[in-house]
């Protein structure tokens, strides 16, 4: 396996393992996390039945990177081009999974169902529709930083016009493209950790302009100042895993809306020096939406250490559990990209 093709898999993988980790740990405080399992989880573990994984299999991935993946085969079978005909295939490929899509939020559902040609409600006359500014976007958008690796305005672009079709508003686009410029610089040959945030914020920034153009305003807190306040806190708790954690979750936050979630994943890379199971491990124990945290965050840190920091084991149960075959994907998108420079 070359480099980047190990940076791609990284990627890939990190981002199931941080999935699937944080499925069962979903909706719960820190606190209550350590109380029901006994401790930190740092394992893929079956989910309990009082969450939203209602007693999934260890290894079985959520709506989080389920969808992401799907919208990367779609994208890599219409010839590696990210456009709206192609991320609506990944989307309507991915509601067919019943064991993924169960989860979809009322943007997605109304959003696909409009895009099948289905008559959808009439959406309320508000000038601002602020809980649309949802996770949504970036929990999908990783894979767009493999495929255009070392390209964070490309990625940018792409992002926008990924994820518009569902979540068509400037946070949730500014968190996408955050997350996808983040990867994209990750698969960099010598990347650090730093020039990855500094390329997510960048990301956020530029998500955000691009796309006041043509998509609808929302109501929040700046996902660009939030990233920097995470970035802040991490810096400052570097070596003390637990107390990173807890103001992370205090004050960041690591829920459902845009500017929540991303800077989270931000704050935990920083945290961790951007190492990648560490990273899952603060993302899925801080509480609140783990698994789509700890997604986010996978793609980012996957990229950057790559699959030989990763445990073998994960991958042969991902890709049992899920029928997906993350090596392959890997190789048709390190395909993709063309000569390799070493």
């Amino acid at each position: 396996m070359t480099p980047r093709q190990d940076k791609i898999l990284g990627g890939l993988l990190c981002a199931a393992i941080g999935d699937s980790m944080g499925a069962p740990t979903e909706v719960r405080t820190t606190e209550m996390i350590k109380e029901k399992f006994g401790g930190l989880v740092k394992d893929l573990i079956q989910s309990p039945m009082d969450n939203y994984g209602r007693g999934q299999v260890a290894g079985l991935v959520t709506d989080d990177f389920s969808v992401s993946f799907y919208s990367c085969l779609a994208c890599l079978d219409g010839g590696g081009v990210v456009n709206r005909e192609n991320a609506a295939n990944g989307m309507f490929v991915w509601m067919d999974h019943p064991e993924y899509s169960r989860n979809a939020g009322p943007t997605t559902r109304t959003a696909v169902a409009r895009l099948r040609g289905e008559k959808v409600p009439p959406e309320r006359p508000l000038k601002c529709i602020n809980n649309r500014a949802s996770n949504g976007a970036p929990m999908k958008s990783g894979f767009i930083g493999l495929l255009d690796a070392g390209n964070p305005d490309k990625a940018i672009d792409d992002t926008i016009t990924l994820c518009e079709i569902t979540h068509n508003n400037t946070l949730a686009l500014s968190g996408a493209a955050a997350i996808a410029a983040a990867t994209a610089e990750a698969m960099k040959p010598g990347s650090s950790y730093i020039e990855c945030v500094e390329a997510g914020i960048y990301g956020a920034e530029e998500g955000f302009r691009r796309s006041k153009a043509t998509a609808r305003p929302v109501a929040g807190a700046s996902i660009v100042k939030r990233i920097r306040l995470a970035i802040d806190i991490g810096m400052r708790r570097q070596g003390n895993f637990d107390l990173a954690m807890k103001e992370l979750s205090e004050i960041i936050g690591g829920g459902l809306p845009a500017n929540e979630a991303v800077p989270a994943a931000f704050g935990y890379i920083v945290a961790t020096k951007g190492d990648p199971m560490e990273t899952i491990y603060m993302a899925v124990n801080a509480g609140d939406d783990t698994d789509t945290v700890a997604c986010m965050a996978g793609y980012i840190v996957g990229a950057l250490g790559g699959y030989k920091k990763l445990n073998p084991r994960y991958l042969e149960m991902i890709e049992k559990e899920n029928n997906f075959d993350l090596r392959g994907t890997a190789l048709r998108i390190d395909a993709l990209l063309g000569r390799e420079d070493v």
